[in-house]
């Protein structure tokens, strides 16, 4: 089920009092226009009204916390195969050359020593062309060579990746065969190395040292 609105102040916090009003699993929230919308580490998430797709999904997965990293992951490596895009460590969608086109934001409620529900928020650049100074994006419809998408068909699109894949056996597998950062040099965290395994727990591993969270800052010009 979709619960589709005009314009929000955010759509984790509806997706969040739905979720305590006990939404099912797979039940999302998507609007035109966000007021107060929020990115990874507390960011300001900017979209032109109408133009992109601004979602959140309730999720319930059984499995202990440990496993809740792994959601955000699977679920970027299925939308990054639904729309042809890579993922940047740990859950930015860019493009071939390392453009943001789309960020994942979870918030998690645990229920004993298990996920209790997990809201999965995604901003994805749909439909907008142009971005503040600065921003290096890009959009389905950049990419697509300027012919504008149907937003609402996007939505159904990446609502069923991912529903299909934030759970999925093989989550970690396709996330590495989508990954943009495996195999370069990159700065996270204060350390500077090779990224060269994404660890079975989700952890980054620079030149063999697990980093379990960070921004990705790639060094040098590379493409994937």
């Amino acid at each position: 089920m979709i619960h589709r609105f005009d314009r929000v102040d955010s759509t984790q916090r509806v997706a969040r009092e739905l979720a305590a009003a006990g939404a099912r699993h797979g039940e999302a929230v998507i609007a035109g226009a966000q007021t107060a919308g929020r990115g990874r580490l507390g960011r300001v998430w900017a979209s032109e009204p109408g133009e992109n797709l601004l979602m959140s999904v309730v999720l319930r997965p059984p499995g202990p916390l440990a496993e809740a990293p792994l959601l955000t992951l699977g679920a970027a490596a299925g939308l990054a195969v639904a729309f042809g895009l890579y993922v940047k460590w740990p859950n930015d969608l860019v493009t071939r050359e390392g453009r943001k086109v789309g960020g994942i934001l979870a918030e998690l409620e645990t229920k004993g020593e298990g996920i209790g529900v997990v809201i999965l928020g995604l901003g994805l650049n749909v439909n907008q062309v142009g971005f503040p100074d600065g921003i290096e994006g890009a959009s389905l419809r950049t990419l697509g060579g300027g012919a504008p998408h149907d937003v609402a068909a996007v939505g159904d699109t990446a609502l069923r990746a991912i529903l299909a894949w934030s759970s999925h056996p093989q989550r970690l597998d396709q996330w590495r065969s989508r990954s943009h950062t495996l195999g370069k040099r990159v700065r996270i965290a204060g350390r500077e190395g090779m990224a060269t395994a994404l660890r079975d727990d989700g952890a980054l591993l620079v030149d063999g040292a697990p980093i379990l969270s960070g921004d990705v800052e790639m060094v040098g010009n590379f493409e994937a």
